[in-house]
């Protein structure tokens, strides 16, 4: 169907009054509102108004708003045209570009791959300016595009350092989700088999071997093996000691709070141990979580796991075991790591997001946050708290 309609521009020194005059002028007609949008920098406005009207009546608007232009000292353009109006509006994929501050290179470097994909960017808009900055833009390719246009923007991301998600829009976006994290160095600022081996004289072999089991140099289910090992003997007693040694990361909370507010849940999955964690996530309200356990005889360390060991196959069996409990699709999850053992979780979620992760992690995933802060988190999920 097509409409005859004024695109009406107002720019200049923004000023208490300007859109209620600008109503003013054209309740004086027979028009609609279509669209309309206001933005604010360094007390510079534009105003955008979108309006159906008869074409009947288009001189005489523009004679108005003349006399408005001049009356408020204002810029005050108009064109007209005939518009086709959608008979019903599509849902189109959504780019969110996060950092301390955010660089015209990176938005030249997104928008350039977003060109070559045959997309065009329709809207550009700030989502926040503290604690981070968050820019969002919204892409008029459909939905279905999502996978080729992560890819193709996690290369870039990658190779430049920018912070960026690839988001379903429209209707999608607000569908109930399940996010899943990985406990040690993602919620937590520690990995908690270092905090043990502290107290087991040693502590750099062991170290050690976390880091290149975490890097992917070392098979996940043998590095835990060898280091839990060499804790044999330790006193069950350090578990309380070592569950006071643990932080949370920065923004784990808030991103808590705020998606359980939101109606979501929250999952953690971790390859360390249940012995030290569960009261910590009983505390947070953690609606769902796996970890291996330690056994224990006699009051001390045995230096086995007891049951299956969660390794990077095992999270990606608990992401969709916690998905399905909620009967929700694997689309609707989030899950976020650091390590080699969350890339099949992070590559299968909806939303895989490497958090301050090991190199071959980070050019493995779709979305990279390098940001100390589980708070961004939200950023990218288009939830601005």
């Amino acid at each position: 169907m097509s409409t005859f309609t004024g695109l009406i521009l107002v720019s200049g020194q923004d000023k208490p009054g300007i859109t209620q005059h600008l109503m003013k002028v054209l309740s004086e007609f027979v028009v609609k509102i279509i669209d309309i949008e206001q933005i604010v920098i360094r007390d510079r406005l534009l105003l955008t108004v979108l309006i159906s009207l008869d074409q009947g009546h288009a001189e005489a608007v523009v004679e108005d708003l003349n006399e408005l232009q001049a009356t408020l000292g204002l810029d005050i353009a108009i064109d007209f045209a005939y518009h086709n109006e959608k008979l019903q509006e599509l849902d189109h994929l959504r780019v969110v570009i996060v950092g301390k501050e955010i660089k015209p290179s990176a938005i030249a470097i997104i928008a350039t791959e977003i060109a070559k994909l045959g997309g065009n960017i329709e809207d550009i808009y700030r989502t926040s300016s503290a604690p981070v900055m968050a820019v969002e833009l919204v892409l008029s390719l459909q939905n279905d595009a999502i996978k080729k246009v992560q890819s193709a923007l996690a290369k870039v991301a990658v190779e430049n350092g920018i912070d960026l998600a690839v988001e379903l829009g429209g209707s999608a976006r607000n569908l109930k989700r399940l996010v899943l994290l990985d406990m040690d160095s993602t919620l937590i600022e520690q990995e908690v088999i270092d905090l043990l081996a502290e107290y087991s004289g040693k502590s750099q072999i062991i170290s050690d071997i976390t880091a290149k089991a975490m890097s992917g140099e070392l098979d996940f289910k043998q590095a835990l093996s060898a280091r839990v090992e060499l804790l044999a003997g330790l006193d069950e007693s350090v578990i309380d000691q070592v569950r006071q040694k643990v932080t949370l990361t920065k923004g784990a909370q808030q991103l808590i709070t705020e998606l359980h507010n939101l109606g979501h849940k929250v999952g953690v999955v971790s390859g360390g141990f249940i012995d030290v964690i569960e009261p910590i996530l009983k505390d947070l309200e953690i609606d769902f979580y796996k970890a291996n356990k330690l056994e224990i005889c006699d009051g001390k360390l045995t230096g086995n796991v007891v049951g299956k060991v969660i390794d990077g196959s095992e999270k990606l069996a608990v992401l969709r075991e916690f998905a399905s409990k909620e009967g929700i699709n694997i689309q609707q999850t989030v899950a976020i790591g650091d390590g080699a053992n969350d890339l099949e979780m992070i590559q299968a979620a909806g939303l895989g997001i490497a958090f301050n992760a090991k190199p071959k992690v980070a050019q493995s995933a779709d979305t990279t946050l390098n940001i100390k802060d589980l708070s961004a988190v939200l950023l990218l999920m288009g939830i601005n708290s």
